[in-house]
């Protein structure tokens, strides 16, 4: 049954329409139209003004641990937070949704390499299982160094279970903690660890750091061979930029230096900063500001981070700042959309993309998602 949705703006990906029409059928859109006479469809959805545009594309968001561990150490049945942070997804307006999960040997809990691995395998049985609002993809985070990690995440790879990778590297001295002290004050309010033990790992992974770049070089190659889109984590200089350009990795996310994100641009890798950065205008670990980035015109999108509700807010704000809604809105759907490797074409209102559409009502202070739409089904919806 072909379904149009009509009556206001539109955006689609590229350019933002004072007027446009979205026609769609079994759920993929077939043609649209900006200020065009309404064509002939079943079923035609007025939006009385509000704004039409592509759903939500998160590239990262580790909000399942989160939704899986409310309160330290107060865990929760992994398929249980699963189905209900899906519910939260599409209320958000995200309809293509990464989730973000860590690999790390040395880590606890959640992110032990077992847990992980079976919290991705649940994952991708939830998306196939036809429960599902919205999209579901898998991000693997690959701490450098990590064997027992490796080696998982290669059977992963060769089952076809990952959509995405990337690499962080958490040795102290650089990234994200380049001081021991950021690294010992991390490790001790969120693993409970005492400084001799926390010393102890800070020593074997300075010591390991080459041998763990090889491991690298090698799931690039193999990541590489199938297509799949590889970012790195927490980038801080012009030469770590270098060295994951020559590792074919296409993408940064979450920089912590403008010199690290002005060297990503140059060379010609996307560049992804948190949505939750821009909304606070602050970095939780006093890094870069996702606003710098903004404003030098360096960052191809936004990502929910931790924080989903922060996504959609954040092209608002972007767009704000940015004194261009079409650009902003831009952050959230095409721009992350493209580096994703899916026949969909994710953030785009184009004929034969998903239908995967928002509409959204911009009244307010802060604008809110009237109707979401995956795969041409309704799957939220509030009175404007």
């Amino acid at each position: 049954m072909k379904t149009l949705i009509t009556g206001g703006p539109l955006f689609d990906g590229i350019k933002l329409h004072e007027k446009g029409s979205v026609l769609f059928e079994n759920g993929k859109i077939e043609a649209v139209f900006q200020n065009a006479d309404i064509p002939d469809a079943e079923t035609i959805l007025h939006t009385g003004g509000n704004l039409i545009m592509p759903g939500l594309v998160d590239l990262h968001s580790d909000s399942l641990e989160r939704s899986i561990e409310k309160r330290k150490g107060v865990f929760f049945d992994i398929e249980f937070a699963i189905l209900n942070l899906d519910r939260q997804l599409a209320a958000c307006g995200i309809t293509t949704f990464c989730h973000a999960i860590s690999f790390a040997d040395n880590e606890l809990g959640l992110r032990s390499p077992r847990e992980a691995e079976n919290c991705l395998r649940k994952i991708k049985a939830f998306e196939k299982s036809g429960q599902a609002l919205i999209r579901h993809h898998t991000h693997i985070r690959y701490e450098v160094g990590s064997e027992q990690s490796f080696n998982i995440i290669l059977t992963l790879l060769d089952e076809d279970l990952v959509d995405m990778l990337s690499i962080m590297d958490h040795t102290p001295g650089q990234g994200q903690f380049r001081s021991m002290e950021a690294y010992m004050k991390f490790h001790s309010e969120e693993y409970d660890l005492g400084s001799h033990e926390i010393l102890k790992k800070a020593k074997e992974k300075q010591e390991n750091n080459h041998h763990a770049w090889e491991m690298v070089k090698i799931l690039s190659r193999t990541v590489a061979a199938k297509t799949i889109p590889m970012l790195s984590h927490d980038d801080d200089t012009k030469d770590r930029i270098d060295l994951i350009k020559s590792m074919g990795i296409g993408a940064c996310e979450f920089p912590v230096t403008l010199e690290a994100a002005r060297s990503a641009f140059e060379k010609g890798l996307m560049l992804f900063m948190g949505a939750p950065n821009l909304i606070r205008d602050t970095s939780t670990s006093g890094n870069l500001k996702a606003s710098d980035v903004l404003r030098e015109g360096l960052c191809t999108g936004l990502v929910s981070d931790y924080y989903p509700e922060s996504l959609f807010q954040a092209a608002f704000i972007a767009g704000k700042r940015m004194s261009s809604l079409e650009q902003a809105l831009h952050k959230v759907t095409s721009g992350p959309g493209s580096f994703l490797n899916t026949g969909t074409r994710p953030g785009f209102l184009v004929p034969g993309a998903g239908a995967d559409i928002l509409i959204v009502n911009r009244d307010y202070k802060w604008a809110h998602i009237t109707s979401a739409f995956v795969k041409g089904k309704n799957i939220f919806h509030i009175q404007s």
